[in-house]
């Protein structure tokens, strides 16, 4: 399995700021961990070629998707946009013999996470890749807002993936 197209991008906002390189070196390692998270998938066992979005925003970007598509008027950390209700490893559903599978779209606030990257005492690189990975388990299927069973279950898919990550750029680092 290819998970090729996790294109990081940055809209155009009010900061001419560009991306910085460090976050832009993540896209490999968090290809190379999604990939190996969803190869363990039964319902990614035929797919060759995964593609997902994820992009870095402002808050008023985020702000407004957050009102138009939840009926939230307030800037969030990271919003989701699945393309399948359910495609949870834990899950079953009707078998679908996929060659290439679009997921969906990740939307990040920069702000709300360097706001949060300071409030937990870790980098802003280490809070997008925990943020990513929110939003990626979301588009499979996971929402932790459903019931406190559900919320664990998806803290330890995240937790698990987050600390793979992590591993993984120590060697890099």
């Amino acid at each position: 399995m290819v998970l090729n197209n996790i294109v990081v991008k940055k809209k155009a906002s009010k900061d001419k700021g560009q991306l910085s390189l460090d976050i832009l070196s993540l896209q490999p390692v968090l290809e190379k961990s999604f990939q190996t998270y969803l190869s363990k998938n039964p319902h990614f066992h035929t797919v060759k070629k995964v593609n997902l979005t994820m992009t870095l925003c402002g808050k008023a970007k985020i702000k407004k998707l957050n009102h138009s598509y939840r009926q939230k008027n307030y800037a969030t950390d990271v919003l989701s946009f699945p393309l399948y209700d359910n495609i949870r490893p834990d899950k079953k559903v009707k078998e679908q013999l996929f060659r290439e599978i679009d997921l969906g779209d990740i939307v990040i606030c920069k702000e709300v996470a360097k706001s949060q990257a300071q409030e937990f005492g870790i980098t802003f690189e280490q809070e997008v890749i925990h943020l990513a990975v929110h939003g990626l388990l979301h588009l499979l299927g996971f929402d932790h807002e459903i019931s406190k069973k559900e919320e664990k279950i998806m803290e330890a898919h995240e937790s698990e993936l987050v600390n793979k990550i992590y591993k993984k750029l120590k060697k890099i680092v």
